[in-house]
């Protein structure tokens, strides 16, 4: 019996593995090829703005696609929407290796984007209905770390390669490691049999929930290069805002829509939505804004730099298998209160930085916001799929990775109006980067006051039975 008891230990280890494979790679190709643009640019002879297509695209090919994929992995299984996901991001990313041309870059980004979505969309609910009850903490733990290191990880690992290899390299790297994972996906489907719902693919919802997510992203953009008052912004948004009124209507109608609105009306599910969206934004600023300051203030080398902006990962990697332990001894919005508190102070300190500050405090108060992260995330996986029934934990994965992703861009939207206008003055620099800390450390302590009041009236509830 022992010995059986191993094996299992070792089979889920792997699931968690392959499902991490998936999900590091394709947030790791959201930031790798951020420092080739300026290469990219070069070689293909265009300007800065048509370049940035390949980042913005592969976002909104993420984005606007992966409640479908979530959705159908629930249909037709989890671990075969992945494999196929990791064969279409494979076969893009080589693809993308070879491109000649801008138009095909960017066209080869958009489906290999689409790949991506596959792998983030499957990824969690391939180890919530996989994994034992007794080890799936533990196992969301390890994801979240991997969550946590891809992104930061994508500019370090592609300065790199670029410098070793070129700038094709940044694709070619994703073979192998997607081979490893197609290999252990083909070992545990012909071992384990998945089970599938016979849900049928609500089209009209997939269509107006995309269209309003594309609007809403495509305003941000508009708004951070023409402002909030463009005419273009406003009609965007009014887009969204009807696309998704229209949305909540078709769900409400159907007997078997994308998302149980009836969800929302679990205070823990509907709160922890709306937490990862502001971790996600959040997260995102510790990524952009000390480069800002450590290069322009501390006039640090770019490696430097890559060092400290290590920080926060770093944190979130750590202290998220110790977070994955400690929800067999704490319910996990008792965790996600706690690791809400630890970032909110690391940001409110960061939101009094000064001129002299040495990079080293500012590593520290990243780490101690890595630490809080790596507390919140597995505790976030943990609650929203505990919410949800186990044939639709693949389109709640996939929601809670679409909301981290929309909070992602639009945070990144804000933190640049706020340093837009930065010109020469150190003065006006600093003004927008703390005005950038301050902002997210508010929008956590909304999301706090809403869990601590969860929290008292649980509370009340056990008093008075």
């Amino acid at each position: 019996m022992s010995s059986k008891k191993i094996q299992m230990g070792t089979q889920e280890k792997w699931i968690v593995v392959v499902a991490g494979i998936g999900l590091l790679l394709s947030t790791l190709d959201t930031g790798i090829i951020n420092v080739a643009l300026p290469t990219l640019a070069t070689d293909f002879h265009v300007n800065a703005a048509s370049i940035a297509w390949t980042v913005t695209l592969y976002t909104l090919s993420i984005v606007g696609t992966i409640i479908v994929f979530g959705r159908l992995s629930d249909k037709f299984g989890h671990l075969k929407i992945y494999s196929l996901g990791l064969i279409v991001f494979t076969v893009f990313s080589v693809l993308c290796g070879f491109s000649q041309n801008i138009l095909e870059i960017v066209g080869f980004r958009i489906l290999q984007g689409i790949g991506a979505s596959m792998l983030q969309a499957t990824a969690v609910a391939i180890i919530s209905t996989t994994v034992s009850e007794k080890h799936r903490d533990s196992a969301f733990g390890t994801l979240s770390a991997l969550m946590g290191l891809g992104p930061v990880l994508g500019p370090s690992v592609g300065g790199a390669i670029i410098s070793l290899c070129g700038w094709r390299w940044i694709f070619w790297i994703n073979v192998p490691i997607s081979i490893i994972g197609l290999i252990g996906c083909r070992y545990f489907l012909m071992r384990n049999k998945e089970v599938h719902n016979s849900n049928s693919i609500d089209l009209s919802g997939n269509l107006l929930l995309t269209g309003a997510i594309l609007a809403l992203l495509v305003s941000v953009s508009t708004w951070n290069s023409n402002g909030g008052y463009h005419l273009l912004t406003v009609v965007l948004l009014g887009a969204c805002a009807i696309l998704l009124f229209a949305f909540t209507k078709n769900e409400a109608r159907i007997e078997q829509p994308i998302i149980r609105l009836s969800l929302l009306r679990n205070k823990i599910f509907s709160a922890s939505l709306l937490a990862i969206f502001v971790f996600g934004g959040s997260t995102s600023l510790g990524f952009i804004i000390p480069p800002y300051f450590l290069e322009q203030i501390s006039h640090l080398a770019p490696w430097q730099v890559g060092i400290v902006n290590l920080s926060s990962p770093l944190g979130i990697a750590l202290l998220s298998k110790v977070s994955g332990h400690l929800m067999k001894r704490f319910k996990p919005i008792r965790l996600m209160t706690f690791g809400l508190i630890v970032m909110f102070i690391s940001y409110a300190v960061l939101g009094q930085m000064q001129n002299n500050w040495s990079p080293l405090l500012m590593a520290l108060l990243l780490f101690l916001y890595g630490m809080g992260g790596g507390l919140f995330l597995p505790a976030n996986i943990s609650a929203l799929m505990e919410a949800a029934d186990k044939d639709s934990h693949g389109t709640i994965g996939a929601t809670q990775r679409m909301v981290q992703n929309l909070g992602i861009i639009i945070y990144t939207a804000l933190a640049s109006n706020f340093i837009h206008t930065t010109s020469e003055s150190q003065s006006v620099l600093m003004g927008g980067l703390r005005n950038s800390w301050i902002f997210a450390a508010l929008t956590f302590i909304v999301v706090i006051i809403i869990f601590v009041i969860i929290l008292t009236s649980k509370k009340k509830v056990r008093v008075s039975n």
